[in-house]
């Protein structure tokens, strides 16, 4: 079993230097750590969620195995045109990407934090660079991983993202960092 430290992992978000609202999400999450373990997802509380709940999604991960949808933002059920609870996250990617995919949730889920950033045109023509975290929680019993994902939309920008694929595809850049103790 990896060791954990919440002081190590406290470092490694503030390192991170996360968009306000991204450090708002990640502070949350680190406040439900209880001594030097990973929340578990129950204590996640909905009332703290409120003003990022259009751009999270929180999913089911077996390691190396599957990656499912558990909830979805309504800003997600906006761009995908449909509501992705319960889908296949992994079968949802574009072919060429769904191993990175599948690697980059199997290392969060074993206690890994990941940033990544996208270059996403707009109806406008405006181009947004967006951030989007992903956080790990506790293992539950049955081995499946919870990991809280969030990307920095507004409600406006949701409604006038110009492709799904931008969404969907290779980020533009992406960091994983365990949060493992290291010696």
């Amino acid at each position: 079993m990896k060791e954990f430290s919440k002081t190590n992992a406290k470092k490694i978000i503030r390192q991170l230097n996360l968009e306000a609202s991204n450090r708002a999400l990640a502070d949350y999450w680190l406040s439900l750590w209880e001594a030097d373990k990973l929340p578990a997802r129950t204590k996640l509380s909905p009332s703290h969620l409120g003003p990022y709940l259009r751009g999270i999604l929180m999913f089911d991960v077996i390691p190396d195995t599957r990656v499912s949808v558990r909830l979805a933002g309504t800003g997600y059920r906006i761009v995908l045109g449909a509501d992705p609870t319960g889908a296949d996250w992994i079968a949802a990617a574009p072919e060429d990407h769904r191993a990175t995919r599948l690697t980059i949730f199997s290392t969060v889920a074993r206690g890994a934090v990941l940033v990544a950033h996208r270059c996403l045109t707009m109806l406008d023509g405006e181009v947004f660079v967006s951030e989007e975290i992903l956080l790990p929680f506790a293992s539950e019993p049955s081995g499946t991983v919870p990991i809280l994902a969030r990307v920095n939309f507004t409600e406006s920008q949701f409604m006038r993202i110009k492709s799904i694929p931008q969404v969907t595809g290779n980020p533009l850049d992406h960091k994983l960092i365990s949060l493992a103790e290291t010696e």
